[in-house]
């Protein structure tokens, strides 16, 4: 079994502040340290495809303003010459002091891509209001429990981490696919050159 590419992000919107593991640092080419303190909104996105953050939607705007769910497929460019899909699945709210926070998961869905194309636009899937559907509400628990997992000494905890990493893979994936009415295609090859 191998380690999934499974990153956790927190955004503090109202101090244009995103942190994330060392996960999403790898995914992103960025440095460890740099994700932990916390990036901007725009360092974040000047890692992404430039067609997908022309098409960044009104929806996922209105997401980080207004609170609500959200999953959005698209790409990235972690080093120069590389694109890779990514699928971003996230939850935005007010705190107590009117702060609107997020927190989610960024997957790397590139070689289980659903059209079977590296090119082509960016997907805002759905945004939601509540997180009254089941698959929303796994994920939540799932996201809290690979956080605490997370905490726990790496060789003792190697197989939970397995297990949640699997766990939100999946979850992912089907939250992806209630969402469209494409069929999975064929795996693609890891990381493909720009041309």
């Amino acid at each position: 079994m191998t380690t999934l590419d499974i990153g956790l992000w927190e955004e503090d919107v109202d101090a244009d502040c995103i942190r994330g593991d060392a996960v999403m640092a790898r995914m992103f080419g960025l440095f460890d340290a740099e994700v932990t303190e916390g990036i901007s909104r725009a360092h974040l996105m000047s890692i992404f495809h430039p067609e997908d953050v022309v098409q960044d939607p009104e929806l996922s705007r209105s997401v980080r303003e207004e609170g609500g769910l959200f999953v959005w497929e698209h790409r990235i460019l972690p080093e120069p010459g590389i694109v890779r899909w990514v699928l971003a699945r996230g939850h935005y709210e007010r705190d107590t002091k009117g702060r609107m926070l997020g927190r989610g998961i960024v997957i790397d869905v590139t070689d289980s891509r659903t059209d079977g194309q590296l090119d082509g636009p960016a997907h805002f899937l759905a945004a939601f209001e509540t997180s009254g559907a089941v698959l929303e509400r796994i994920a939540d628990r799932a996201i809290e429990a690979c956080e605490l997992i997370r905490t726990l000494d790496a060789a003792s905890s190697g197989r939970m981490r397995l297990l949640i990493d699997a766990l939100l893979k999946e979850l992912g994936q089907q939250i992806a696919a209630s969402l469209q009415d494409e069929s999975p295609a064929p795996e693609q090859p890891q990381g493909q050159k720009v041309h």
